[in-house]
């Protein structure tokens, strides 16, 4: 069955909401539009690996601050963004995210329409030099090229947000720096190069064991 996109109304709704209202909206929602899962509290507390009054208990308040891991793979399971559960989403101008199955992708053979997964290395940098790798993340789904761009702006506008008025006052948009980053990955391929995730995992895995034993992580 297809995606649809969240209402104006269905947006308005969820900002005043709380936790288990939203985690059950979304979860009747996809429910309603999945054709390859079923989003009953019992089916998806078995796919994300808790009892289903786990579910029951976050839906109706009683569980007022679920761990982070859970909600993580609860919205990992219902295809939306993790921070579309919290109040911060819902702060601002309107979001309008898809809900429902994935449309199955159409076969392309040019590179502009392929399909990829976006994904973030977040670290924690103090201000002594000193820095910390937090959590390596991707989507849950593979993206076409308008949705990689729009994501790749959600998380730039993120960042930036936090930059003073003074600086903000002369920035493009987010979106637009995002989209100007895409392009620049299609003409300049040698400074963007592609590289097996294995290689990268090895890499990663190698470098925190180099300090992993030597105090770096008490800061």
């Amino acid at each position: 069955m297809p995606r649809r996109i969240l209402t104006r109304e269905e947006f308005e709704y969820l900002k005043t909401s709380d936790l288990g209202e939203r985690l059950k909206f979304f979860r009747k929602e996809a429910g309603k539009l999945h054709s390859s899962k079923s989003f009953t509290t019992t089916a998806m507390s078995e796919r994300v690996g808790v009892s289903h009054q786990t579910i029951i208990s976050i839906e109706r308040g009683d569980s007022k601050k679920p761990a982070y891991q859970l909600i993580y793979r609860i919205t990992q399971d219902l295809g939306i963004p993790f921070d579309a559960l919290t109040d911060y989403f819902y702060q601002g101008e309107l979001r309008l995210i898809a809900i429902g199955e994935p449309n199955e992708p159409a076969l392309e053979s040019t590179e502009e329409s392929s399909l990829s997964y976006i994904g973030a290395i977040v670290y924690q940098a103090f201000t002594d030099g000193m820095m910390r790798f937090i959590h390596d993340l991707q989507s849950s789904r593979p993206l076409d090229k308008e949705q990689f761009i729009a994501s790749l702006g959600r998380i730039i506008g993120e960042l930036e947000s936090l930059k003073s008025s003074e600086e903000l006052f002369n920035q493009p948009h987010p979106a637009v720096k995002a989209s100007a980053l895409f392009n620049e990955m299609g003409k300049h391929p040698n400074a963007f190069p592609v590289f097996p995730r294995a290689s990268w995992n090895d890499h990663q895995s190698s470098f925190i064991s180099n300090y992993e034993n030597k105090g770096e992580d008490e800061q």
